[in-house]
């Protein structure tokens, strides 16, 4: 075929191709009705691009604020506090109050020596073929000898002495001049003197056989 049938045939075709797309609309809606004339290309576009009915699925996260607190919840909870075992208690010691004796005089101190004091109406005559004399002495809390006496003495009171226990007569004595005991030493009068006496003091003798009541 020469080159001049082969540009006439170009020429007819381009003419029919042109006639066919003047009547299609310039502008395709894919979501609207198919036009009759729809060429197969546009339908397959159509079926491509048109939206389907199913429904999407949607992705389930955690919110993050809800992350967050349950974050911050493992985060603040404290451990549990360790709980010591009770301390036992104990209870205080009684107090001890000891009693508070009283303050004695001297001549109660020697009162209190004389276990069953018996008072004598008036002063008993006594004699004695020989009796130690003594005297209580208050402030040390001890017996001291006077001297030996020997013939009649007077007594006052009888008693049982709380040292030994044993039976005594009370016999006043007047310092350095009673009984010929008239040599005290001079210690012995300090003691007397210390405790309070001057002139007269209350000695004792113990009864013995040597000692006879005299009528």
């Amino acid at each position: 075929m020469s080159h001049y049938y082969r540009w006439i045939f170009l020429a007819g075709v381009v003419v029919a191709l042109s006639g066919c797309l003047s009547t299609l609309p310039t502008t395709v809606d894919v979501n609207g009705p198919l036009p009759a004339t729809l060429p197969p290309l546009a339908q397959t576009l159509r079926a491509t691009i048109a939206p389907t009915n199913s429904t999407p699925v949607q992705e389930t996260s955690v919110p993050s604020v809800t992350k967050t607190a349950t974050a911050a919840l493992i985060v603040a909870t404290p451990q549990p506090a360790t709980v010591a075992p009770p301390t036992p208690t104990i209870a205080p010691a009684p107090t001890l109050v000891l009693p508070t004796l009283p303050v004695l005089s001297n001549e109660e101190r020697w009162r209190a020596q004389q276990l069953d004091r018996q008072i004598f109406p008036e002063l008993r005559l006594y004699t004695t073929k020989r009796s130690e004399l003594y005297w209580y002495d208050p402030i040390n809390q001890q017996s001291v000898l006077i001297g030996i006496i020997n013939g009649e003495f007077m007594a006052q009171a009888a008693f049982t002495f709380r040292e030994n226990n044993q039976p005594a007569l009370e016999v006043p004595y007047q310092i350095n001049r009673s009984y010929g005991l008239s040599a005290l030493s001079p210690t012995l009068i300090e003691r007397i003197r210390t405790a309070g006496y001057s002139d007269w003091i209350e000695t004792f003798v113990f009864l013995t056989p040597d000692v006879q009541a005299k009528s």
